[in-house]
């Protein structure tokens, strides 16, 4: 036995040594005072007492009174109360000139009377704090006599009324409080569903706060009423009703009898967890429990770590009847007496700070009185400030109440109770050790796997003879399989009942599907084509994610666009066909009207005669210009730009293949080269021809008609013939007929003309008609070409331009038409969500209580929200319960289905008919889901990565995602490589605007040949039909042979001889001839 209480047998020796020397100390201070009076007289007495009283402010005694009710007569609680007021006095450094002395009565428990007299007991021998008692009646009696009386009354029991009492002192944590914690662990565990069993009359009352939050906890909660006879017929209902949490208030003496019930009823799995709300869960016998999966937790408020605890133990223990209980072998103390304890020590923490600053008075206050202590405020003050480090954590106080300490959370784990966290008021829950509630490694535990049937993820397989995991098959199947085989579990695939995968609901605030089954603790797993969200992890956890997807539009694959007789014209818009018209007919006009004003455009039509001295360079340098525009504008030059199929819309866009500097370089390079030609042209001698060429094809002609005259004109007849159009006809030069080129021998004869005579044959037209000026554009414009060319500057800068204009519309018509005739054409209505949102004539929908609804619903975006505004007005026509049924109504038509991207891969991959419209909306995974704080989520997250690096979760998505045998076989690769192939509905409009044409040209021709016919009628007498019939026959028997000779068809030779041509009388053979230029 230790030294300092080497003089105690037991416990209550020390205690009877401060309540049987009571009245002998008194009576000893009395005699000393009587003889000191009687020796030194009545100045000495003063003096004395003077003296100790400045010595220190508070008394030498200090005495305490404690009501405890009969039942706790000799309990821990009285011994822990005995025990402090022990170590208090044996505490030099706390009250070193003071001893508290305490004085015990016990009362019967309901007998307020009784209790009423021992307190005013209390009061008449001087006490200066009650203690006690921990009934809440009596204990409401003593705490209006000391509030009376301004005595500080300390307890250390549970208080359920909230107001503020005047002098009370209580270190047991307000029910209030201790509802916070509850209600804190429920939502930490996420208890959904709950039964509450209480069983004293004002246990209702006690978790009022708790009842009143869950609410809050979005908790359904059922309340029962219990008793050691009702404990198995209240505990028969909640297992009907599939609860598997309970929350248990019972008396600490019937908690035996509790577990009994519960072993009866077998309601001790893993699927159970029970929450106790004694402090003392440690103290029971758990025996019984310790080998199977049931979940039991409880608080502890003892601080059984903290080095002021250790010491307690170890004193405690050499003393009987010390308040001490074994579990297990090791001492405990247990939650009364450890508050029993700590409240002695507030009371003389208070008496300290008292001590330094003011001066404690002795009591005489008797309850026939009205007379308070008037010390009793100050000390109340003085205590409820203290802070003291006890056996239950830290104590402070807030108008006599206990607002800062600490309860550990204890759990049945591995056949022990053991701490796996803490909670504070500031703080909340605080889990050290998460596996504690769903232990994984305990033997023959088989996981529940929740699931919802879809394909390819998980199928019921049509044998009704398989049961079982047997009866399951698909991705999802095999992924668990191989997660089992490598975590090492056992697992029950169950479906989930409502057939969904879990979604708020804030009308009800509950959630469905899966997610409720894992929050109520129904399932341990659940392995589907789950998304990860955060509503869900909010709730639930998941794993890493196995499968990374969006969603995706579901769309039926657009019919092809109707192939129309005159599709070649698709290229280009019909406004752009006017518009070419337009320019066509404009341009035309503009060379017909300024070759009619240029001179340049004027020519000889008879250039022939040869002997002249005059020579010219047909490189000008005009011709030069024109010769490398024409080059360069693919008008003979055999150039072919290229014009990006990609080209912006923009005014000037033919410009964008080339850059601007490539643009000025080619400019430069045309004026150098042009440069060039004409200065090499000038200088070459092979450039230099004659300007008068041999008589040209039409001056033949027109010579020839005249054969038909025998003898020769001499030049008398030419000078005195009029040549009008009436007599060119019958003209007759056989000699000048036969040699063009000799037309100044064809002159001279007996007549003799002089030499300075000049025959001047001065006959100018103009090549651009208004007929041919439409035949220049079309030939350009079409890129073959005319016979047709301007020679002034003005005419050639209009063709210019219009080359280049044929040139950027033929190039961009050409590269257009290719991707028209040669790639398919589909007719898509939606490309994107955007179009979806914007249009009503295509339902869209999604996946009724799905994650996808869920994106629709929560999303801040604009075009979701107005998206989710259309599916929400249409609930019950556009929301489907499985996808099977979504990709129904696609094929239906006119529906738009908003569904996952793996799934849609997958419904795609089978049917030809199917599309999708667009990119993905979001970005996500697929996760398999776990409780709340599951121990099981990390492990499988650690297969689910090493199952990804081995390939083996992409093994299993071919395996059902591309080699079932019901994939439907595209052609996509080659389309993409091979055009596809013109038809006749493709560019049969060309044909018919071919045969149109010859249709049309016949006609003309044949109206032509009429109308040529009925001129010629005149000339040579003979009646219509005998006329045609000629011009008929030597339509078909001429075709170019010179023996044939045409009989009467006689053609005006207005090029020839036009009505502007004369023979003036002076003609001088040396001079004749016509100064003909090709390229001025």
């Amino acid at each position: 036995m230790p030294q300092h209480i080497s003089n105690f047998c037991n416990i209550d020796d020390w205690c009877h040594f401060y309540e049987r020397p009571l009245k002998k100390r008194t009576n000893f201070m009395r005699k000393g005072l009587l003889e000191l009076n009687a020796s030194y007289g009545i100045f000495g007495y003063l003096i004395l007492l003077s003296m100790l009283l400045l010595a220190n402010a508070l008394p030498p005694v200090i005495r305490v009174g404690a009501i405890f009710t009969e039942d706790e007569r000799d309990s821990n609680i009285e011994s822990a109360f005995k025990y402090a007021i022990y170590r208090i006095n044996k505490d030099k450094s706390l009250l070193p000139n003071t001893q508290l002395v305490y004085d015990i009565e016990h009362v019967p428990r309901d007998d307020s009377f009784r209790t009423t007299k021992k307190v005013c007991r209390h009061l008449e021998t001087g006490v200066q704090a009650i203690f006690g008692p921990t009934d809440p009646l009596l204990a409401a009696h003593v705490q209006s006599i000391c509030e009376a009386f301004d005595i500080p009354h300390i307890e250390a029991r549970l208080d359920l009324e909230m107001n503020v009492k005047e002098f009370a002192i209580n270190l047991y944590p307000s029910q209030h409080i201790m509802n916070m914690a509850y209600r804190d662990f429920m939502m930490y565990l996420n208890w959904t569903k709950v039964a509450l069993i209480y069983e004293d009359d004002y246990g209702l009352f006690k978790q009022q706060d708790l009842i009143h939050s869950s609410a809050e906890m979005k908790t359904e909660m059922y309340i029962r009423q219990a008793n050691p006879e009702t404990y198995r017929q209240v505990l028969r209902a909640i297992r009907q009703k599939e609860i598997y949490k309970i929350v248990v208030d019972t008396n600490p003496t019937n908690i035996k009898t509790f577990f009994r019930s519960i072993l009866q009823l077998q309601m001790n799995d893993h699927r159970y967890h029970y929450m106790f709300t004694t402090f003392d869960l440690e103290t029971y016998d758990l025996e019984d429990f310790r080998y199977n999966s049931v979940n039991i937790t409880a608080f502890r408020l003892v601080d059984v770590g903290s080095k002021r605890y250790q010491e307690v133990i170890n004193q405690m223990q050499n003393i009987q009847h010390s308040g001490l209980n074994v579990i297990n072998g090791m001492p405990y103390i247990q939650a009364d007496s450890a508050l029993m304890f700590d409240s002695v020590y507030a009371f003389a923490y208070g008496l300290k700070r008292l001590d330094s600053s003011h001066t404690l008075t002795f009591t005489n206050i008797s309850c026939n009185s009205d007379k308070t202590w008037g010390d009793g405020l100050s000390l109340y003050n003085y205590i409820n400030s203290a802070a003291v480090d006890g056996l239950t954590g830290k104590v402070n106080f807030i108008e006599g109440r206990r607002n800062k300490f600490k309860i550990d959370i204890l759990k049945l784990k591995q056949e022990i109770i053991q701490k796996v966290g803490y909670w504070q008021p500031d703080v909340g829950v605080n889990i050290s050790d998460p596996t504690a509630f769903y232990d994984s490694n305990i033997a023959n535990i088989t996981l529940i796997v929740m699931t919802r049937e879809e394909r390819p993820y998980v199928m019921v397989k049509d044998d009704a003879n398989l049961t079982g995991n047997a009866r399951f098959e698909g991705f999802c199947i095999d992924l668990l399989k191989a997660i089992a085989q490598q975590v090492g579990f056992q697992y029950k695939i169950e479906l989930v009942p409502d057939n969904m995968y879990g979604v708020y609901i804030p009308e009800t605030n509950s959630w469905n599907g899966i997610v409720q089954e894992l929050m109520e603790r129904r399932a341990d797993l659940a392995v589907a084509s789950m998304t990860i969200n955060y509503a869900r992890e909010s709730v639930i956890d998941f794993t890493k994610p196995f499968m990374n997807l969006g969603i995706g539009i579901l769309f039926k694959v657009p019919t092809s666009q109707p192939t129309r007789l005159f599709s070649f014209m698709n290229p280009l818009a019909i406004e752009i066909w006017l518009y070419v018209l337009a320019a066509y007919i404009l341009v035309s006009f503009a060379l017909f009207v300024m070759a009619r004003f240029s001179p340049y455009e004027w020519k000889n039509p008879h250039p022939c005669y040869k002997e002249t001295d005059i020579v010219e360079n047909q490189f000008s340098i005009s011709n030069s210009f024109w010769f490398i525009t024409g080059t360069f504008l693919r008008q003979g030059s055999g150039l072919n730009p290229k014009i990006s199929d990609r080209a912006q819309s923009k005014f000037f866009s033919f410009m964008n293949p080339l850059a601007i500097e490539i643009w000025f370089y080619i400019a430069f390079g045309y004026i150098l080269v042009s440069i060039c030609i004409w200065i090499v042209a000038r200088v070459s001698p092979f450039e230099w021809v004659h300007s008068k060429p041999s008589c040209s094809m039409a001056c033949d002609q027109r010579i020839r008609m005249s054969n038909y005259i025998k003898e020769p004109l001499g030049l008398e007849s030419l000078r005195n013939r009029d040549f009008i159009q009436d007599n060119i006809d019958v003209i007759t030069l056989e000699n000048f007929a036969s040699d063009c080129n000799n037309i100044s021998t064809l002159y001279s004869g007996e007549d003799g003309i002089e030499a300075d005579d000049t025959l001047e044959l001065v006959s100018v037209q103009n090549d651009f008609t208004l007929k041919n000026s439409f035949w220049f554009a079309i030939g350009a414009l079409m890129q073959q070409g005319a016979d047709l060319y301007p020679r002034a500057t003005s005419t050639r800068i209009v063709g210019g331009c219009w080359f280049f204009f044929c040139l950027i519309i033929i190039s961009s018509y050409t590269a257009n038409l290719a991707a028209f005739l040669t790639v398919e054409r589909m007719i898509t209505p939606i490309e994107s969500a955007s179009d979806l949102a914007d249009q009503t004539e295509i339902s869209y929908g999604t996946l009724e209580g799905g994650s996808t609804m869920t994106f629709f619903r929560d999303s801040k975006i604009g075009i979701y929200q107005k998206m989710w505004r259309y599916m929400e007005n249409r609930k019950s026509s556009v929301f489907v319960k499985t996808y099977e049924d979504g990709i129904k109504r696609v094929m239906e038509g006119n529906y738009a289905f908003l569904m996952e991207s793996t799934m849609l891969d997958y419904a795609v991959q089978r049917d030809c008919n199917l599309t999708q419209i667009g990119g993905l909306l979001d970005s996500k995974g697929y996760g398999i889901a776990t409780p709340k704080g599951s121990p099981w989520r990390d492990k499988i997250s650690l297969a689910i990565l090493e199952l990804q690096e081995k390939g083996i979760i992409q093994i299993l998505y071919d395996k059902w995602w591309k080699n079932t045998g019901d994939v439907c076989n595209r052609d996509d690769k080659s389309k993409e490589s091979k055009a596809n192939a013109l038809g006749v509905e493709n560019i049969g409009g060309v044909f018919v605007v071919l045969l149109c044409g010859l249709a049309l040209a016949v006609v003309v021709a044949i109206f032509e040949f009429c109308w040529n016919s009925k001129k010629n009628l005149h000339t040579d007498n003979q009646s219509l039909c005998s006329e045609m019939a000629e011009e008929l026959r030597f339509a078909m028997h001429c075709q170019g042979s010179k023996s044939k000779q045409k009989p009467s068809l006689k053609r005006d030779c207005l090029k020839c001889v036009p009505p502007s041509t004369y023979v003036p009388t002076n003609v001088n053979l040396q001079n004749l001839g016509v100064h003909y230029n090709y390229f001025n």
